[in-house]
């Protein structure tokens, strides 16, 4: 068996890549940034002035005692007390180190002066997105209620108890369970229908955060309906509204991610949808991230479905050249995401070739120079695009990709080494310029250093390549 066909179960793992970043993207790339970004938020007042952030033990125990009364002066406690919560979970710990202090917020909550249950709902709301200590103490003795009142007659009550099921949902699993089984999702789903928009925007926040890692939670909600709102709201959210559009597309990405409920939505025209709020953003930068990373990710969790889906997104003309002006963002999680974008889309080869041979393929190259994230991304593209074969293998050679791609071999990074690796030998299997681009850039002295990694996966790679593809003369000549 000649070594270059004992060599091809290397094409086999390109191969094997391009299907894991198709299908299996969303949970450990993403994780990190999403817990802090997306899980718990602190809620502040628009007018008024909170400009005071120390507080002292005795003014948090004073107004935990003082919320016990009634009319301004409990009040004014109260919203001492969420400024307090909001500017560091040290003064949660101080107000809930007072007896009774949260069985009488919950008692506020509960009772008939509605301001008193509004401010109760905002502290509330401020303890949950402290610690996940402090989260648990709030779902176990004040989530029933806050679940409750989501079908209370104010909407700025709702609006307030969808805020903190929200961040609550936001802190574990274990608050997810515990607010699904007390029922939330139905009367959450409902208020997404809501005309008023932030009862909306913080139901979309609830309900992305709640269907979490669960597939269960997420097909309850659409039994309870959920896609048609959904699909409604995108179509009618106004552009001039970014955060009500950030909470839908979030909890877009939710119900795109299993690919269960894809075809329902795109049937619905969600991706057109989406592909036109990208394209029209795209000309308007400064980029909002809070609005182009969920819309991003929907795209991409669509793209990694069938073909169709790509070429369907496609079908806007305009959308490439978003693609290309998000590459050139000032926000690097954006060119992060839509590299990986174009990494699902450029599955299907006539998308492939428009990337390929189209003002995109330079700056992705370009993109091989970032750092770590970006350029692992990059490289990960550009395997997808060469598992085509010949023709765009040779695109990607003429256009210095392997020049870019060299470099990589002397990481530390074993994954990055890997993608390096694969590239170069595609490259040099399927079309005849990569070796001399190849050994001009120092390929050769780079694998050679390979054959003495510690990692033996990466050992017998390089060793491989040598064998294969730069050996060959001397061995004739023996």
């Amino acid at each position: 068996m000649e070594r270059n066909t004992q060599y091809k179960h290397a094409a086999e793992s390109v191969e094997s890549l391009r299907n894991r970043r198709r299908y299996k993207n969303n949970e450990i790339r993403k994780e990190k940034r999403e817990r802090v970004v997306r899980s718990k938020r602190f809620r502040h007042s628009v007018c008024e002035d909170e400009s005071e952030t120390e507080f002292t033990k005795e003014q948090i125990e004073n107004a935990a005692k003082a919320i016990q009364k009634k009319g301004k002066e409990a009040l004014e406690s109260f919203q001492l007390l969420r400024r307090a919560f909001a500017a560091g979970s040290t003064y949660i710990d101080m107000f809930l180190s007072v007896d009774n202090a949260l069985q009488t917020l919950v008692g506020q909550l509960t009772g008939k002066d509605t301001d008193l249950q509004l401010a109760a709902a905002w502290c509330l709301t401020n303890i949950s997105a402290g610690t996940h200590e402090h989260a648990m103490v709030v779902v176990k003795l004040a989530a029933p209620y806050l679940t409750t009142y989501l079908d209370s007659g104010s909407n700025i009550l709702k609006d307030q108890c969808a805020y903190a099921i929200g961040n609550l949902a936001g802190d574990s699993q274990e608050c997810r369970e515990i607010l699904h089984s007390q029922g939330c999702v139905p009367l959450l789903v409902k208020l997404l229908e809501s005309s008023a928009l932030e009862v909306a925007q913080y139901a979309a926040f609830a309900l992305s955060n709640i269907s979490r890692e669960s597939t269960d939670i997420t097909r309850d909600m659409v039994k309870c309906g959920v896609v048609p709102i959904i699909l409604k709201k995108i179509k009618e959210v106004p552009l001039d509204k970014p955060e009500l559009l950030a909470e839908t597309a979030w909890l877009l990405t939710y119900l795109t991610a299993s690919g269960d409920y894809t075809e329902e939505l795109i049937a619905g025209g969600v991706l057109s949808r989406v592909v036109e709020i990208l394209t029209k953003f795209a000309d308007h930068p400064p980029e909002d991230p809070q609005v182009m990373t969920p819309l991003l990710r929907t795209l991409g969790n669509i793209s990694s479905g069938p073909d169709e889906y790509s070429m369907q997104a496609c079908e806007n003309p305009f959308l490439l050249h978003a693609l290309e002006n998000f590459l050139m963002s000032s926000h690097r999680h954006i060119i992060k995401e839509t590299l990986w974008v174009l990494s699902n889309m450029t599955g299907e080869i006539s998308v492939c070739s428009s990337v390929a041979f189209g003002p995109l393929l330079p700056i992705i190259i370009k993109h091989l120079d970032d750092a770590y994230d970006i350029k692992t991304e990059a490289a990960y593209l550009l395997c997808n695009m060469g598992c085509h074969g010949t023709e765009v293998c040779t695109k990607l050679v003429a256009e210095k990709a392997i020049q870019h791609i060299i470099p990589m071999l002397k990481s530390q990074d074993i994954e990055m080494i890997h993608l390096a690796l694969s590239f170069c030998e595609m490259a040099l299997r399927l079309t005849e310029s990569a070796k001399f681009n190849f050994e001009s850039s120092d390929g050769v002295g780079r694998l050679e250093g390979l054959e003495y990694h510690s990692n033996e996966m990466i050992r017998k790679e390089a060793h491989q390549l040598l064998d294969t593809y730069f050996l060959i003369d001397e061995e004739k000549g023996l």
